[in-house]
């Protein structure tokens, strides 16, 4: 009988053994992380450096040497030019040329002046693509804005 206890007892040890010594399992909370704020990867066995930050910078690229595919007598303006814009105001001569006023009282000089004269006095749309250092719209269209 003793022979009986002693054997189911240490079954008993042998089979909890393992479960007494396991590691418990700790469930890892992540901390409310604010924007910048640098994470570290590190085991004991190394030193502490940041995480590689999640926004790449994109490589630098290389100037391009190669000559250009245009045709020769035809310039490439394809990258010079701004995207077209509407531009919506009244057309008003000013001295002898033809001008854009806006409703927040800006003056727009106008590069297609034969265009411009048929909406004199007008409220009017003009498409085009302004260049800022002259204040000159190149018109592509304009059309009355009523």
């Amino acid at each position: 009988m003793k022979r009986s206890i002693s054997l189911v007892a240490l079954t008993a040890a042998l089979t909890l053994a393992p479960l007494a010594l396991a590691q418990s399992e700790t469930k890892h909370q992540t901390p409310n992380m604010k924007p910048g704020t640098e994470l570290v990867a590190w085991t004991q066995d190394q030193k502490t450096e940041p995480m590689p930050s999640q926004t790449t910078t994109p490589p630098q690229q290389k100037p391009n040497t190669q000559t250009p595919s245009t045709p020769t007598g035809q310039a490439d303006d394809t990258h010079k030019q701004p995207a077209a814009q509407a531009f919506t105001g009244t057309i008003m001569k000013s001295g002898d040329n033809y001008v854009l006023k806006t409703a927040d009282n800006m003056t727009y000089q106008l590069d297609d002046q034969s265009r411009a004269k048929q909406f004199e006095g007008k409220q009017v749309q003009v498409t085009g693509s302004l260049d800022s250092s002259s204040q000159t719209i190149k018109v592509q269209d304009i059309k009355s804005a009523s």
